[in-house]
């Protein structure tokens, strides 16, 4: 079982089918910020007596691979990508969706 609830799924880079995903879930994420953003207006505009916000959400692609290799081919300290890995060196990427 995974920690975090805002993980959605893992996508493999060299997959079209996965990134095409990863990018319906980008669009998908935006129409609702904008939509949220858009009815927030709206009841602000017709004098609503408790306009509410609504939240806005964000997506994260957190790279996954080997990291040691990459980090010296760049020139860089063995462990400097222990942390996060660059995407474009990610072999995977897991996708998740937070809420602002």
């Amino acid at each position: 079982m995974r920690h975090s609830t805002s993980y959605i799924m893992t996508a493999h880079t060299a997959s079209a089918g996965d990134m095409l995903e990863v990018e319906t879930i980008r669009k998908v994420v935006k129409t609702i910020n904008a939509n949220n953003k858009q009815t927030e207006e709206m009841s602000m505009r017709f004098g609503s007596i408790n306009p509410k916000t609504l939240p806005r959400y964000r997506v994260k692609l957190q790279g996954r691979g080997p990291r040691t290799v990459n980090a010296v081919n760049d020139g860089k300290y063995p462990r400097s990508y222990d942390q996060s890995l660059p995407l474009k060196h990610a072999e995977k990427v897991d996708v998740y969706v937070y809420t602002l």
